[in-house]
């Protein structure tokens, strides 16, 4: 039998004209929870990635590539205070579970890092929770949602200390 070699993922900045396949997969991915399509339409504006978001300077967008195509994303943005926000990281519901989504938030703390920041703001999905807390993520509250009436989405504060090394 033969097994099928690992998917190699490349991650890049996200270039022109990808920002309506990148709103695409950020509905399909919310939706891999179950929510229905009601709710998933009602989430679109919130979930989605417009051209200027990919021009800002303000922001980073960045794409995950595997097996031909884009499998993932996140994007980041630069905060006044020295911080950075994790605006979005999806990733396709068939390549859930495989490692991009570690992969990205990892590149997302190190683009944070580079931008001299020393932590990373994340709303999250409540589904989300483990992903985020694997990640470092420390739960410090909720915010609004910006899509649905009395919703309340989980905040995490994922620190990003350059000094990873342990004492001697």
């Amino acid at each position: 039998m033969n097994e099928a070699a690992p998917v190699s993922p490349t991650l890049r900045p996200a270039r022109p004209g990808e920002a309506a396949a990148i709103t695409e997969l950020a509905l399909r991915s919310k939706a891999h929870w179950g929510y229905p399509a009601e709710f998933i339409e009602a989430c679109r504006e919130e979930l989605s990635c417009a051209e200027q978001d990919l021009r800002s300077t303000k922001l980073h967008v960045v794409v995950c590539e595997a097996a031909g195509r884009l499998v993932g994303y996140y994007m980041i943005e630069k905060l006044s205070d020295g911080s950075a926000e994790l605006n979005a990281l999806f990733v396709e519901p068939e390549f859930i579970g495989q490692g991009f989504g570690r992969r990205l938030v990892e590149a997302a703390k190190a683009d944070a890092r580079d931008w001299g920041a020393a932590e990373m703001i994340v709303q999250g999905d409540p589904n989300a929770d483990r992903f985020y807390s694997a990640a470092g993520g420390m739960p410090i509250g909720q915010r609004a949602s910006g899509s649905i009436p009395n919703r309340f989405l989980p905040l995490y504060r994922i620190p990003l200390n350059q000094d990873t090394e342990t004492p001697s």
